[in-house]
Order: structure tokens, then C-alpha cells, then sequence
């Protein structure tokens, strides 16, 4: 795996703001603390589930939660399921999920609970990274917030090409919205595949083969967008996309877009954290 020490010579003028909707400590979260370790960054978070939201940092003065949900502004039941982090404003799909293993079982209601939710827009903070991982509702937090959304430098969503949960938008419609907002599919930070029953890899009925089951989808502003960027929000998306993604070329292309809008020279700076990789002068 290659390393890579933290970019410290570029600094922005106020803080990098992320939003983590579905802020549960269930998934790691590595991708966000790099961030907030090694940049003037600060996150917001919502989490409806009572007991998982007792469990956030609350201390750390970089990090603010919020025991609500995130959605149309109205109450909702959240379904909280024996395998938590399947808890969900919607229903699991069992005629989908029992061709799966263990997913009949970790799919199962043991509790249904009434929690508010708010719309995105209803949130007064700004937004550059939007994070949200909330098991199938991603289309109508998008529908009620595109207004906020369509701010964001960088968004990462948690997806299903075939839904998990009745009523789901399918991946393809959820990644249409997005891009009606002007954003485009970059990269996948993680991919989630799973075997049909029978069958098991390596004694291990977690490993999947080739079936998609879920995807981080990290989506950016298109080149059009990007290029007339100022210079604050390019800082922003650069610290962003090296310290979270580790997306070399893209920074390496955001870097030399900034030092022509900014009349600097940090690219042979950059080129220098990042030897592993042989460059060619293109621009």
C-alpha cells in the first residue's frame, strides 16, 4: 500500500465543513478522521438512533451531533434491526436479502421508534463534504436538500445497485440526482460484494465474489465546474480529496488549476510527497 505524508503547505482560510448524515460509529469512519486530524476542518452529525448516538464523541470541540434524523422534516419510524447497522426509515427487503447469508436474521425489526427528522436545507451550516450512509433512504434526503447539496465540493453516498429495502430508489436513480446537480461519479472508496447461499469463499460466508451488495460512491463537481473554482473552495477539494481519498492524479491536476489561479508553485512541492508515482509535465 502506498504512504503518503500529509499535504501542509496548503491552507485554507476557514475550515473545511463536513456533514455526516447516519453518523453511527457502526462503519469506520477512517476517511473522515484523517481529514479532521490533518486540516482546520470541523463535522456535523445526525444520527436518529438513540443508543448509537450516546455512543459519538462528543469532547472533541472539532465534532457536533444531533440525535435527529436527516429527510423530508417530518416524523418518521425508524426500524431499528436485530444487525444495527441495517436499522433503516424503511423496511429490509426479505425476498431479496434471504438469498443471502446471515441477512434473514440480521435484517430482522426488533424495534420500531418515532424520531424527527429534518430537510438538509433546514440545516444552517455549510456544507463542502457531505457524507451519508443511511441504508436505502439516500434519494429522499437528496430530493428534500438539493438546494444545500448542489454547494458541496465532494459528496460520498452509501448505494445499492439492487436495493436492500422495499421502496428503495435504485443506485442508478439516486446517481441520476446527483448528476442533475452537477455532480459526476469519481471513484468507489469501498466495495461491498456477497455470495449467494450456498455458496461460501474461504470459509467465510462475509466474502462475496463478483455480486455487488453496496458502494461508497465518492462524487465530485464536474471539470467544467471544478476549473472556474476560486481559490478557496480548490484548497478545500484538494485536502479533501488527498487526505480522505488518496486520489493522486485528480490532486495533482487540482494543484496545478490553483497554482495558475494563485500565481504559486506548490505542484513540485506536491510531486515530491507522492514519489511512488512518475509524472509527466502536461499542463
Amino acid at each position: 500500500m502506498l504512504q503518503y505524508k500529509m499535504i501542509n503547505f496548503i491552507e485554507t482560510e476557514t475550515p473545511i465543513q463536513i456533514c455526516d448524515i447516519g453518523a453511527s460509529n457502526i462503519e469506520k469512519t477512517d476517511f473522515i478522521d484523517e481529514l479532521l486530524d490533518n486540516t482546520s476542518s470541523r463535522i456535523i452529525g445526525f444520527e436518529p438512533n438513540k443508543e448509537e448516538f450516546e455512543k459519538l464523541n462528543k469532547n472533541d470541540p472539532k465534532r457536533k451531533y444531533y440525535n435527529f434524523g436527516i429527510g423530508d422534516g417530518t416524523e418518521k419510524i425508524l426500524n431499528i434491526c436485530k444487525s444495527v447497522g441495517m436499522s433503516s426509515f424503511l423496511e429490509p427487503d426479505l425476498d431479496y436479502l434471504k438469498n443471502f447469508h446471515n441477512f434473514k436474521d440480521w435484517s430482522k425489526i426488533i424495534k420500531r421508534t418515532k424520531v424527527k427528522t429534518k430537510k438538509l436545507t433546514e440545516i444552517d451550516d455549510e456544507i463542502d463534504f457531505l457524507k451519508i450512509d443511511v441504508q436505502g433512504y439516500e434519494s429522499e434526503i437528496i430530493n428534500h436538500g438539493k438546494d444545500k447539496i448542489k454547494d458541496c465540493l465532494v459528496v460520498q453516498l452509501e448505494a445499492s445497485p439492487t436495493p436492500l429495502y422495499k421502496n428503495e430508489k435504485t443506485f442508478a436513480y439516486t446517481i441520476l440526482q446527483l448528476e442533475k446537480l452537477g455532480f459526476t461519479l469519481h471513484m468507489f472508496n469501498n466495495v461491498d460484494t456477497r455470495s449467494f447461499k450456498p455458496t461460501i469463499i474461504e470459509n467465510n460466508n462475509r466474502i462475496g465474489l463478483h455480486h455487488l451488495f453496496q458502494l461508497d460512491c465518492v462524487l465530485i463537481k464536474n471539470l467544467e465546474a471544478i476549473n472556474i473554482y476560486e481559490v478557496e473552495k480548490l484548497k478545500k477539494l484538494i485536502l479533501i480529496m488527498f487526505h480522505s481519498f488518496k486520489s493522486i492524479d485528480l490532486v495533482d491536476y487540482l494543484i496545478s488549476l490553483l497554482d495558475k489561479k494563485s500565481n504559486k508553485n506548490h505542484i513540485d512541492e506536491y510531486r515530491k510527497i507522492v514519489p511512488e508515482v512518475k509524472f509527466k509535465k502536461i499542463y
